[in-house]
């Protein structure tokens, strides 16, 4: 299923919590459907910048850019475009650690700019990083992710599995998705 819907560009967002398979299920699904994703921001600019000592200010850098290679990424893009991660988990992020939500990233979500959000099962085992530092509160983030994607009421679903099960999972929630547009 590769045609375009309205020649709309079909935003696809992935969500959850650390250690859900998100990149890898961004990445195969951009590459099933012969477009590009774009990458969670945060995970470089934590490679320059400490993961323990950050502030909400580093949280709107982030979440600029994030915005910023969405909107670049979408001229590469064909058909969709697959996000790994929104503005969703920076807001989570800001509550949990700062216990407020920067105006800018409210606005940005407030605009509803993906068309479907798939959030990624915590059933993927823990793999350890060093930018991966809350193995206890995975359901905790899996619960405010679906909970901040409901209150933006656009559709979403579940994906569980492991490897090539998640993937097919995913591909057919796609394509199911495009038929009912």
């Amino acid at each position: 299923m590769e045609e375009k819907i309205d020649n709309k560009l079909l935003k696809i967002a992935i969500l959850g919590a650390e250690s859900t398979g998100k990149t890898t299920l961004c990445e195969q699904l951009a590459n099933h459907y012969k477009t590009v994703s774009v990458p969670e921001y945060a995970r470089e600019y934590f490679n320059s910048h400490s993961i323990l000592d950050y502030s909400i200010d580093d949280l709107v850098t982030i979440a600029r850019k994030q915005v910023e290679m969405e909107q670049i990424k979408e001229k590469a893009a064909k058909n969709f475009i697959f996000c790994d991660t929104t503005l969703i988990t920076i807001k989570i992020w800001a509550e949990h650690q700062f216990k407020m939500v920067p105006d800018f990233i409210s606005e940005q979500i407030s605009k509803k700019d993906h068309d479907l959000f798939l959030i990624c099962n915590n059933d993927i085992e823990w793999q350890s990083d060093e930018q991966r530092k809350h193995p206890h509160i995975r359901e905790h983030v899996l619960e405010r992710n679906i909970n901040e994607v409901k209150k933006l009421n656009v559709p979403y679903h579940i994906i569980s599995g492991e490897g090539t099960a998640r993937l097919k999972l995913a591909i057919n929630i796609v394509n199911s998705f495009l038929l009912e547009k």
